[in-house]
């Protein structure tokens, strides 16, 4: 069973930067412009308050891919833990927490991957880290890549599942991702594609000629241990990244990376930092993760290993998935946890507590 923790924390830092009644809260309040392209009620078969004592296994199973630090352990129940802490108004929030390990112990952490798959719609994400923003951080980077994805198959042990039958284009969406050692996190979508060659490839994601769509150009300052919001926009039209500040949702920055038709001769050419091609478009699991990333769990065993390890946590209140109109109706593999879709909602309308 996975263990449920009282976790004594001091919260007057987060009451000072965000006020009282300044998280989203209700389809409402998505924002202005957009609102009307989704649902009026949360895809409940995706979203998850973390509210319970034990991790919603209905919904989540454990990642079993990312490297060493993920692989051996992803049985280990203690590395998810359910926890709770006293707000400023003293109420309580709950929460789940990806865990490191202790400064001196080998690092072992964990990712949850999603059941159910989400395509077209408005994703919500309320998380915090423990323990990135400090001086040795600061100064010397981490070995920890924690983020918020999605991805074409969910990596569960044992399950070999993919959320669309093409293999020849679909779309990672890095809504949160870790700059390794930089002090902030980048949100971007690299897609895979078949090229005028017939070589099916990543796109390519650094250097002058990167290609992967950028919904904001980081990295994006680390608040170490204040809870941050974010929403993104997944249309059939483009993608678009929202910050919750102030009691609404602030465009995070100017881009907006837009779907676009590709070249039949010639695909890759519709894949930039500010256009994918609509081929990629695709439905996916989401990976809610904390790992290390696989080239640096090699130095670490070599020895060769700059960046410090220390304790680590990634906690996420909750995730919500609004679904976009144009989806309600869709039918693609793993929607609700049903092999052939179907269009069988879970719909939560039910009131959502105000988090102050």
């Amino acid at each position: 069973m996975i263990r449920f923790k009282h976790l004594a924390f001091t919260w007057w830092l987060s009451a000072l930067i965000f006020p009282a009644k300044s998280w989203a809260q209700t389809p409402q309040q998505l924002p202005k412009e957009s609102r009307k392209q989704y649902v009026s009620y949360r895809d409940n078969s995706l979203s998850d308050e973390f509210n319970g004592p034990q991790l919603d296994t209905l919904k989540w199973g454990r990642r079993n891919t990312g490297g060493g630090s993920i692989e051996p352990h992803f049985r280990d129940e203690s590395l998810v833990s359910m926890e709770s802490e006293t707000r400023s108004d003293g109420t309580l929030n709950q929460y789940v927490s990806l865990l490191g390990t202790a400064k001196n112990g080998p690092p072992r952490t964990a990712g949850l991957v999603s059941k159910a798959t989400g395509f077209y719609g408005f994703y919500v994400v309320r998380f915090r880290y423990r323990g990135f923003d400090s001086e040795e951080v600061r100064e010397h980077g981490t070995v920890w890549h924690p983020a918020v994805w999605s991805a074409i198959g969910d990596s569960r042990a044992g399950v070999k599942q993919f959320a669309s039958e093409s293999r020849d284009f679909w779309l990672e969406i890095d809504l949160m991702e870790w700059e390794n050692g930089a002090n902030g996190w980048s949100s971007d979508a690299p897609a895979r594609l078949k090229d005028s060659q017939g070589e099916k490839r990543k796109v390519i994601t650094k250097g002058p000629n990167a290609e992967k769509g950028v919904m904001h150009k980081g990295p994006i300052q680390i608040y170490d241990p204040v809870w941050q919001t974010i929403g993104l926009e997944y249309t059939p039209e483009y993608l678009k990244l929202w910050n919750w500040e102030n009691g609404a949702w602030q465009h995070m920055g100017e881009r907006v990376v837009k779907f676009v038709e590709e070249n039949p001769q010639q695909p890759e050419q519709s894949y930039t930092l500010n256009t994918i091609g609509n081929q990629a478009r695709t439905p996916g699991f989401w990976i809610l993760g904390n790992i290390i990333a696989r080239y640096i769990w090699a130095r670490m065993e070599a020895g060769t290993n700059t960046h410090p390890v220390q304790e680590m946590h990634m906690d996420f209140d909750y995730f919500r998935y609004y679904r976009h109109k144009q989806a309600v109706k869709m039918d693609w593999p793993w929607e609700n946890q049903q092999p052939q879709g179907g269009g069988n909602i879970q719909k939560d309308k039910s009131p959502i507590p105000q988090t102050p």
